[in-house]
């Protein structure tokens, strides 16, 4: 490792220090940090997300899982910048096969969960470190440091929160109210809330992508600290400074040997007995410059010894007594904080017993179906018994318009009652259909969306579909709807009811 080309000073640090560090990498080299982490994070993001388009949650969880397999590249980028080169993307890219190899696999899975991985990642990477050699070299490294690591983990995991908590309050706040009363600024906190699972999912992706670095970085400048602490980087630097210098003055040796020469050569001998004095005449100028008051300095040093050791026994046995004392009140302290936690525990299940219920009550109270919606009633008891057959019968008898408006009705019966998607009289048929898409299969959703179609061409346009294509849609309508109302035990007028 060539020492002399490391861009930040090398010397040991205090861990939190040592972190700071890292950030400061970011803010000197991020440009090209975020750029390749960003190379490889954005588009494995948008595969996943498009893969599992009708499961976001999973795709998000797959992109907290390879993680590490993101970190790398940033990794890759912040210690070459340390010893004065920057990669640029496309050379990080080619070096991808370098980057991954070894511990990939051992990184996504047994090692998955440690929550030191930002420490002991180099030693994959970087050191080319695998099974047991790279088992005793993390020991090695997280010896000190380990518990720093832990908490650089924590701290980025709540930054996280933080990123995405904001993002979502940020999003909550520009959403249109449509004339809402009032806006839930964590709306996104709501199970099935139309709209907001792709942008909850986007919110953990920019903090991932905001925060992810800043801690590769971090426990790097951890990893470095370690090293400079075990293997004294600071003091091969000063020796090698100074090995400089020897070999510079190293050509001057002559002419000092010359020098010297030529003065004893030419000096009297009796000039040179004075100058060499004897041991006992040494000796006392040394005590007697040893008593100047430069040399009268004395350091305090602590270390630990056995509590009778030096102590005479009558005092021995007044530390025993006081330290059984202590013991004892200790114990006492103890035994009441026990009782006090035993306390506080029967006081939160007791509260919990008592006031956990209002609250799952009000939290299911947020949302009240209405009883109309764009001014078409969709409480259950409104509709037929059979919606889909007395629709047909509407076909039938050519009066397209109420058997579309039966139909539609019916799906937003279903929406609100069975799939307990939020709908209000804010919302329009373009929001009906988008909250379709993320409560329905997508056949459902299909259909819905040409039902709601044909509904809005006959209602806005006075364009009536085809005797077939109605039929079509008053015959699909049961597949899709008929077993969601039946199985959420939605009451059904008697038919008839239109």
């Amino acid at each position: 490792m060539e020492l002399e080309r490391v861009g930040v000073a090398l010397r040991p640090r205090q861990p939190w220090e040592a972190v700071d560090l890292g950030f400061v990498m970011v803010r000197q080299w991020g440009v090209a940090v975020y750029a390749a982490f960003l190379a490889v994070f954005v588009p494995v993001a948008i595969a996943l997300h498009l893969v599992f388009e009708e499961r976001l949650w999973l795709a998000a969880l797959l992109t907290w899982w390879l993680k590490p397999l993101f970190d790398r590249f940033a990794l890759h980028v912040v210690s070459h910048a340390v010893f004065g080169e920057v990669p640029k993307v496309s050379a990080t890219l080619a070096a991808a096969r370098d980057i991954l190899t070894p511990g990939l696999l051992a990184s996504l899975t047994v090692h998955r969960f440690n929550l030191a991985r930002s420490l002991v990642l180099p030693v994959w990477q970087l050191e080319k470190s695998s099974g047991s050699a790279a088992r005793v070299r993390r020991g090695i490294l997280g010896r000190r440091m380990r518990g720093h690591a832990v908490g650089l983990t924590v701290v980025c995991v709540n930054f996280e929160m933080v990123v995405m908590f904001s993002l979502a309050a940020l999003g909550a706040l520009l959403y249109p109210a449509a004339g809402e009363a009032g806006v839930d600024v964590l709306a996104w906190w709501r199970d099935g809330t139309p709209g907001w699972e792709m942008a909850d999912s986007i919110g953990y992706l920019a903090a991932i992508a905001v925060i992810e670095p800043l801690y590769v970085a971090a426990g790097f400048a951890l990893y470095l600290n370690r090293r400079a602490i075990l293997e004294g980087w600071d003091v091969e630097l000063a020796l090698r400074r100074l090995a400089l210098r020897v070999t510079a003055a190293r050509s001057f040796a002559p002419l000092v040997c010359l020098a010297l020469a030529a003065a004893f050569a030419f000096a009297a001998p009796d000039t040179l007995a004075q100058q060499l004095k004897p041991p006992e005449a040494a000796r006392k100028e040394i005590v007697e410059v040893l008593k100047d008051p430069d040399f009268q300095e004395w350091r305090d040093k602590l270390r630990w010894r056995y509590r009778s050791e030096g102590r005479p026994a009558e005092e021995s046995r007044k530390t025993t007594f006081m330290t059984n004392l202590v013991t004892l009140l200790g114990q006492i302290a103890e035994f009441g904080m026990w009782l006090l936690v035993a306390a506080g525990v029967v006081v939160v299940l007791l509260a919990a017993r008592r006031y956990l219920p209002h609250l799952l009550e009000s939290r299911e109270e947020r949302y009240r179906p209405p009883d109309a919606l764009f001014g078409l009633n969709v409480t259950p008891e409104s509709l037929p018994a059979d919606p889909a057959g007395t629709a047909l019968d509407l076909v039938v008898r050519g009066r397209m318009r109420e058997a579309l408006s039966l139909l539609y009705r019916g799906a937003l019966v279903s929406l609100v009652h069975a799939h307990h998607v939020p709908l209000t009289e804010g919302h329009t048929e373009g929001d009906c259909v988008r909250a379709a898409r993320t409560a329905l299969t997508r056949e459902s959703a299909q259909y819905f969306e040409r039902l709601v179609g044909a509904w809005q061409a006959a209602a806005y346009a006075a364009r009536m579909p085809t005797a077939e294509a109605a039929a079509d849609l008053a015959r699909e309508w049961a597949a899709h709807f008929g077993s969601q109302n039946a199985g959420a035990g939605v009451a059904l007028a008697p038919a008839g009811a239109t």
